[in-house]
């Protein structure tokens, strides 16, 4: 449904990539839908919730879980026969539940101590460069394609152990699986099933060679750890392999296009950023809060909750608008506006609650650099189409091609 069909009160809302606009503004949507009902019940039964403050507090934690009662997809909440994407999902733990999650996050936490990431600041930096080098043999070349696809997947899979050789195959992998997401089209469904069976695969593999043989990497450390613990089965290991991989380079990668896209349009911003590089963490700060790399998660009531005007049972579904939140004027002044030196309110990008992104600071830290590195390499930048292609699925947001044109210093 469109934000003019909200605003009359007309048809039923549901988010859908296919709806002419939406997937190149969603937020004139998001706005209308927080006017006319900020806890809005679909036909279909699931809850929509748009105001920050009720966003805020569903992200906390009790009473509410991650994982469906009634089995469904923890992404899309659909009741349909389960993919190999959506069986993998059930055991992230991201989609999980105490004790589950706790034991799971503390096997995966020792990625992203401060002490770890701070380790990796020289690296990403040398790579961010050499990523820019490449870029730099022509005027114009694809963001994406060029520098935030390629350096978080690059990190991560060094953090893993994972050989060079291999990486162009991760990409691939993973990039199949970000398209059979949160789609309705049983092509796209197919072709992520797929890769989710190949990436399963080659962790399983790779669990199996660090057991037999450890090495100064992130899975013998994580595989020695299970082993210690004595709980966790190599079908979860390996899935939450894949969860490092595939979210610890997806959200990056979209944090990195959506901000850059944002400072083309807002020019005087950008202007600001490149000449004062010292506001770039608040400016991190803003891109996520201005257009989130994800924009919807699902939770489930577990009590009776209430929750705007009305008290949702137990067993509901919430659909959780990050993106919406973010832009709630009763919290952000002018929402719709960039202000890399805004002071307001912490934005909900990485979620809140135990369930809070484990990778925030690595995503944060791998995105100054990149944004930063772009603006003190160029003296021009600007799109190099009229028109954004962006990732077709609704929980996650960026592009899926940037085409620059710029002038390299």
């Amino acid at each position: 449904m469109r934000a003019e069909e909200i605003q009359a009160g007309t048809g039923d809302f549901g988010l859908d990539a296919n709806t002419p606009g939406f997937l190149a503004d969603p937020y004139p949507t998001y706005h209308a839908l927080r006017a006319h009902d900020p806890v809005y019940r679909s036909p279909w039964g699931d809850w929509y919730l748009t105001r920050y403050a009720d966003v805020a507090t569903v992200l906390s934690g009790k009473p509410f879980s991650r994982l469906s009662p009634h089995g469904a997809n923890p992404m899309s909440a659909d009741l349909r026969e389960p993919t190999s994407i959506e069986r993998m999902f059930t055991r992230f733990m991201i989609f999980r539940d105490p004790p589950d999650h706790t034991r799971l996050r503390g096997l995966l936490g020792r990625a992203f101590t401060p002490k770890v990431i701070q380790a990796l600041r020289p690296q990403i930096e040398a790579l961010t460069h050499r990523l820019l080098d490449d870029a730099a043999q022509a005027a114009s070349f694809d963001l994406v394609a060029a520098l935030s696809y390629p350096l978080p997947v690059i990190v991560i899979s060094r953090m893993l152990g994972i050989p060079e050789s291999d990486y162009e195959f991760l990409k691939d992998w993973s990039g199949r699986l970000t398209k059979g997401v949160d789609t309705g089209r049983l092509e796209d469904m197919q072709y992520g099933a797929e890769a989710a069976d190949e990436l399963g695969r080659y962790m399983a593999d790779l669990v199996a060679a660090r057991r037999a043989a450890p090495q100064q990497d992130l899975v013998s450390e994580i595989v020695a750890a299970a082993a210690r613990e004595g709980t966790t089965s190599d079908e979860e290991l390996a899935a939450n392999l894949v969860m490092l991989l595939w979210a610890g380079h997806e959200t990056t990668k979209n944090l990195i296009g959506n901000g850059v896209l944002a400072l083309l349009g807002h020019p005087g911003q950008m202007a600001a950023l490149a000449t004062a590089p010292e506001l770039m963490p608040t400016a991190i700060e803003e891109f996520l809060r201005f257009d989130s790399p994800v924009q919807k998660i699902v939770r489930w009531t577990t009590v009776p909750t209430p929750l705007g005007a009305h008290t949702i049972p137990p067993g509901e579904c919430l659909v959780v608008l990050l993106g919406a939140a973010n832009r709630d004027p009763a919290v952000f002044s002018e929402p719709d506006r960039l202000d890399i030196r805004r002071d307001e309110a912490s934005n909900l990008a990485f979620g809140r609650g135990i369930h809070h992104c484990p990778g925030f600071a690595i995503a944060r830290m791998e995105a100054e650099i990149a944004i930063g590195a772009l603006l003190a390499r160029t003296s021009e930048r600007r799109l190099a189409v009229d028109t954004v292609e962006w990732q077709q699925t609704t929980s996650l947001r960026g592009p899926a091609r940037l085409p620059l044109t710029v002038a390299w210093r």
